[in-house]
């Protein structure tokens, strides 16, 4: 009886071992490390660099800073020839403030940023300087807090541009316009709608803002949706994804901006995996023309998203 007692014991024994065991070969999971790889993430900032087409494109990149003037001196570094942190740039993209440029002081008042810059700032192109004046200000602006913008060289405010002396206004936001298209027939009563078109590099997605300009007497999205379906995009290097302006249609209320996608459209989009890319295309443009905090996506009376600006 002893013996019989003894030996399941020692099964009982060996049993809780092996169980141990296999337990230690499943560890649980290390919540604490999951939490510190998440916080350990390097966020993403949008910043307009220039693309292989020429274009003051939207491009994501890693901002290692916090504090908002050290972010603001990343970014111009990231905008700048040769900068020790040019080199992380995706691809097919390229900065445009000139090699060896120094940011020498930073000063912000509310929500304006004022930029000093070195001498070196003038050595900008005649077919460039536009496109660094736009670069800059939509990069910071993009910056939470940040709505304009004053640049300096060697402590002298910009008031135009170095080599086609076009006049600046002492303070810059978006409304200076980026990739200028103009289409007017005269220059009284003209209208600016930037409209952001979806375009590809090999296999990364980004987004070119085109201010169009012209008289056109409509609603800023009929604008927006007319452009993005034109056949006049294909004289460029722009894609078009949306093909028929008859199968996107809106409502404007004081709340929000209902866009309604034909189910045909919705189908081809969806079946692309490109549903998301348009939506944020038309999203960014809307965000850019209007102040509105919402937009609702349609198809056939159903809601297929709502997004938030």
């Amino acid at each position: 009886m002893l013996k019989k007692n003894l030996i399941k014991k020692t099964f009982l024994i060996l049993s809780c071992l092996f169980i141990l065991f296999i337990l230690y070969l499943f560890p649980k999971k290390d919540n604490n490390k999951i939490k510190n790889e998440k916080d350990n993430q390097i966020p993403q900032v949008s910043i307009y660099l220039i693309d292989n087409n020429d274009y003051v494109s939207r491009v994501n990149v890693a901002i290692n800073k916090k504090e908002i003037t050290e972010k603001i001196r990343e970014i111009i570094a990231y905008l700048t020839i040769n900068s020790k942190i040019s080199s992380y740039i995706k691809e097919g993209f390229t900065p445009i403030i000139p090699e060896g440029t120094k940011l020498l002081s930073i000063d912000i008042d509310n929500n304006l940023v004022k930029l000093n810059f070195s001498k070196e700032f003038y050595n900008i192109s005649k077919e460039n300087e536009e496109k660094m004046i736009s670069a800059i200000v939509y990069s910071l602006t993009g910056l939470p807090n940040i709505n304009k913008v004053s640049i300096y060289v060697e402590d002298i405010i910009l008031n135009e541009l170095p080599h086609s002396k076009i006049k600046l206004p002492p303070t810059l936001d978006r409304g200076y316009g980026i990739n200028k298209y103009y289409d007017v027939t005269n220059f009284k009563g003209t209208v600016s709608t930037t409209i952001y078109y979806l375009n590809k590099y090999k296999d990364y997605y980004y987004y070119i803002p085109v201010t169009m300009v012209n008289n056109q007497n409509k609603d800023k999205i009929e604008i927006i949706i007319n452009e993005l379906t034109s056949k006049a995009m294909y004289q460029t290097n722009l894609i078009s994804y949306l093909n028929d302006a008859k199968q996107i249609s809106y409502e404007i209320t004081d709340e929000y901006l209902l866009i309604k996608l034909s189910d045909e459209l919705y189908h081809d989009l969806n079946s692309s995996n490109l549903i998301e890319s348009v939506i944020y295309s038309i999203n960014l443009s809307i965000k850019e023309n209007y102040d509105i905090k919402t937009v609702m996506y349609m198809t056939n009376n159903l809601t297929i998203g709502t997004y938030f600006l």
